[in-house]
């Protein structure tokens, strides 16, 4: 009465089947007496020649001894659910989004690019079952002065939207952000200056300086003072982020709104800054919790920005790649994903911060993509390789009908591309995996009912990167196989 519960891999993603070799029972406790290997039925694909036992193939003929640890003991499973996916999309449309693309720079803008590429993602049918929910970033506050002159300016209703951004401390090098100030007491010992625009008499060069400073000046034109400026943080106020876009929905069902709400973006204001440390702190909110209130499901985050933190804090990299370590080592887990898109002389410094951003959210790199080629195709392969990466390696332990579970004997089977099957070592922990793979429980048994059967990163990296026919079976009512 052997049956299976395979997982195949196509197309990147994980789909469930369900095939029976024999007969099924009624009686489905996971603890099943070894006399049960003798009984006998037919699978879909043709007769059985042997005892119910077979831990091959369900498409073949069995012999009671294809389960190599497991020798000729019967095998029951019930239909376990790989965990569902759900991805919030966290989108910069900042200023330098409206840049064009192409080889000659004469491509369609690099946020009409990612628009097409999302819609493209949204629409194709290898992500139907998986939730998406979309944010934009930045949010400039309500009520918030589209220039300034003083500090005061900028407060709204009792909320600070920061400083007015006059001046500017003088940068220690190129990679530090550019910081405020009203004074060089402001500055830890470096210079604050007056910002300013670039200009070839009366011509704007489309660059930004500090006026006087040595670094910082103009490399055509003279650096005119600036006489107005803008609140720094009138995008930097967490309440504005708190209702997304677009909420996680299933797709196919909530495309209709995602593409909607995609389609009617306005294109970026040349002045629209990039907030990353808000946008990451509300994003990463919202899917934790959206992640506490669906349990059982695999939340992740997708980072997609064309440029480095600009205001709000944390303004740093550290600081930034800090907001996703903790969401990615908390309970319940979100990863970040990041997708960068720069030019290529831009690559060098952004892939480097960028990937520390992934690495810290759990997700090893960035994917980068060039406005010089494809943006639209590069960015849609991202986010599907994103989908394949995300889908998570857990599985729902199945429930028996009668009886009572018996979590001693549940045991996990891998059939590699080439059709070669090997039962997988149990592992006691997560900190017990290794090289050579396995599986465990996402909590011990001794101490509470699992819930989860969650293959180790070694394993699981070799089902995502199988060509489509591996699988795995979960088999419950013989003892389960420690290595």
């Amino acid at each position: 009465m052997a049956k299976r519960f395979s997982v195949l891999l196509l197309a990147g993603v994980l789909t469930v089947a369900v095939s029976s070799a024999c007969g099924s029972s009624k009686d489905n406790s996971f603890d099943e007496g070894a006399d049960a290997s003798t009984s006998s039925g037919s699978n879909s694909n043709g007769p059985s020649t042997g005892s119910s036992g077979s831990l091959g193939s369900s498409g073949g003929p069995s012999n009671g001894t294809d389960g190599g640890d497991l020798g000729t003991c019967a095998a029951q499973t019930e239909s376990a659910k790989q965990l569902p996916l759900d991805i919030l999309v966290m989108l910069d449309s900042s200023g330098s989004m409206m840049a064009t693309t192409g080889a000659d720079g004469k491509g369609p803008t690099k946020w009409a690019s990612v628009k097409t590429a999302l819609n493209a993602f949204l629409t194709d049918p290898s992500s139907a079952g998986i939730g998406v929910g979309l944010q934009i970033f930045p949010i400039v506050h309500p009520g918030a002065p589209a220039t300034c002159t003083s500090n005061a300016q900028c407060n709204v209703g009792g909320v600070s939207l920061g400083r007015c951004f006059l001046k500017a401390c003088s940068p220690a090098n190129s990679n530090d952000p550019v910081v405020s100030c009203d004074s060089d007491a402001d500055c830890g010992g470096r210079k604050c200056r007056t910002t300013g625009a670039c200009m070839l008499g009366p011509l704007s060069t489309g660059s930004s300086c500090l006026v006087g400073d040595p670094d910082y000046g103009c490399l055509i034109g003279s650096c005119a003072a600036n006489t107005v400026g803008y609140c720094e943080g009138d995008s930097c106020v967490a309440s504005d982020y708190a209702n997304v876009a677009v909420n996680i929905g299933a797709l196919p069902g909530n495309e209709a709104a995602l593409t909607s709400k995609i389609n009617s973006l306005p294109d970026p204001k040349p002045n629209m800054m990039t907030p990353t440390g808000t946008a990451m702190q509300s994003g990463l909110a919202y899917s934790k919790q959206y992640a506490t209130d669906h349990p059982g499901h695999a939340v992740v985050m997708v980072l997609a920005t064309d440029g480095l933190p600009t205001v709000c804090t944390p303004l740093d990299i550290p600081g930034i790649a800090n907001l996703a370590s903790m969401s990615a080592s908390g309970s319940p887990s979100v990863k970040t994903f990041v997708i960068g898109v720069f030019s290529d002389d831009e690559k060098a410094t952004a892939t480097t911060n960028l990937n520390a951003i992934a690495t810290s959210g759990g997700t090893g790199s960035a994917f980068m993509v060039s406005t010089g080629a494809n943006v639209t195709a590069q960015f849609q392969q991202a986010l599907e390789k994103i989908r394949g990466q995300a889908l998570p390696c857990q599985y729902e332990v199945p429930k028996p009908e009668a009886g009572t579970a018996d979590y001693d004997k549940v045991n996990v089977q891998y059939t590699s591309d080439n059709g070669t099957a090997s039962v997988l070592g149990n592992k006691k922990a997560a900190g017990d995996c290794d090289a050579a793979g396995g599986w465990y429980y996402d909590v011990d048994p001794a101490s509470a009912a699992p819930s989860k059967i969650i293959l180790c990163p070694s394993t699981c990296d070799t089902m995502k990167n199988s060509t489509g026919t591996a699988k795995v079976d979960i088999l419950l009512g013989c003892k389960t196989i420690v290595k």
